[in-house]
């Protein structure tokens, strides 16, 4: 999911749990002592006195969400009505340099997108901190939102990549989707929930969480999970400062809970809104388990497509241009055969 060291989560859990044994192994004994413990600390939203209208900032890199806050923002397309537009969210540790190659490419075919870091990524506000979870549906709501005020004729799309995957499954499977999409795409989206981490793993993670807040975990240095096959994007990526290195352990906690959430909300997906949802089959940082199991239960509207030589980073990957031309395929016509061919993910029923 994101899309740096990061990458490791299996491992980093691991580590959790080796870290934690000594409390994991009385964890029978003193849950009900854990239960009453601080409970995962996230940030909330902003509360200043006068609200600001929501709006994009393309000169300032700036996105002012619903509650005023100041979040990172770039913007790709120069057409002032452009065929399509694209609200971009990212993936976890990554921001909106994400899209820094499927965009130019969209933009070249009269696609205009507006990708934004989401808070507490990149330029956002609460770098490094974990926000609640409705507060990042509510920021792509707003996205969504004002893209469409600027946009009233355009073919409105939402592309989450992992995590940003995951934050665009729980808002779409809400009781409040963003309104006036036409068509999501779900880039190998975050589905590492906790059904499908092992059972000690989950109680390692559960139980640091709340005895040791703001634990920074790092994962083995011996641990080498590559997210791409595109090794100088890789490396200008691992060195750019605005991507966000070890974890805190609330960060962890959260995404975990996030791409649970994810998979619950899979089957409450708006059926109103063509969908299509990629995945690599050389993607180790979100496991084919994980995938196969929400694929299970993926309503009939959702598209899937199953990239052979892909990996996790399917829009950053050596054969990025074929996942370019089939995302671009489906925001053009949502019905149409995508050109690679591709088959279903493993796992549809």
């Amino acid at each position: 999911m994101a899309q740096a060291q990061p990458m490791v989560w299996g491992r980093v859990i691991a580590r959790i749990a080796k870290a934690s044994a000594g409390v994991a192994a009385v964890v029978a004994t003193c849950f009900s002592l854990l239960a009453a413990c601080v409970t995962p600390a996230n940030f909330k939203a902003l509360t200043p006195e006068t609200f600001p209208l929501p709006r994009f900032e393309s000169e300032e890199n700036r996105f002012i969400s619903f509650d005023g806050a100041e979040l990172g923002l770039t913007v790709w397309g120069e057409e002032a009505d452009p065929e399509i537009v694209v609200v971009g969210v990212h993936g976890m540790n990554d921001y909106a340099n994400a899209f820094h190659m499927a965009a130019p490419y969209w933009a070249e075919r009269g696609v205009k997108t507006y990708a934004y870091d989401q808070r507490g990524f990149g330029r956002s506000v609460g770098r490094g901190d974990w926000p609640e979870e409705e507060l990042m549906r509510e920021d792509l709501r707003t996205a969504v939102a004002v893209a469409r005020e600027a946009h009233p004729d355009a073919t409105l799309a939402v592309v989450g990549i992992s995590m940003g995957g995951a934050v665009t499954m729980t808002a779409f499977g809400s009781d409040r989707p963003p309104e006036g999409v036409d068509r999501v795409v779900f880039s190998g989206p975050g589905l590492r929930g906790w059904g499908t981490i092992p059972h000690l793993q989950r109680i390692a993670l559960w139980t640091s969480v709340r005895v040791r807040p703001g634990w920074v975990v790092k994962p083995p240095k011996f641990v080498k999970i590559e997210p791409s096959d595109n090794v100088e994007m890789l490396q200008r990526t691992w060195s750019d400062p605005l991507m966000i290195g070890p974890n805190k352990i609330e960060q962890v906690h959260g995404v975990v809970s996030l791409m649970e959430n994810a998979h619950k909300a899979t089957a409450s997906l708006n059926v109103e809104t063509p969908m299509l949802l990629t995945y690599g089959a050389k993607d180790i940082v979100i496991p084919k388990n994980g995938l196969k199991r929400t694929a299970k239960v993926l309503p009939g509207h959702v598209r899937t497509a199953y990239y052979p030589e892909g990996y996790h980073m399917l829009l950053r990957d050596l054969q990025a241009e074929v996942v370019f031309e089939d995302v671009l395929s489906f925001l053009r016509d949502a019905d149409a055969e995508l050109p690679s061919g591709v088959g279903e993910v493993p796992g549809r029923n």
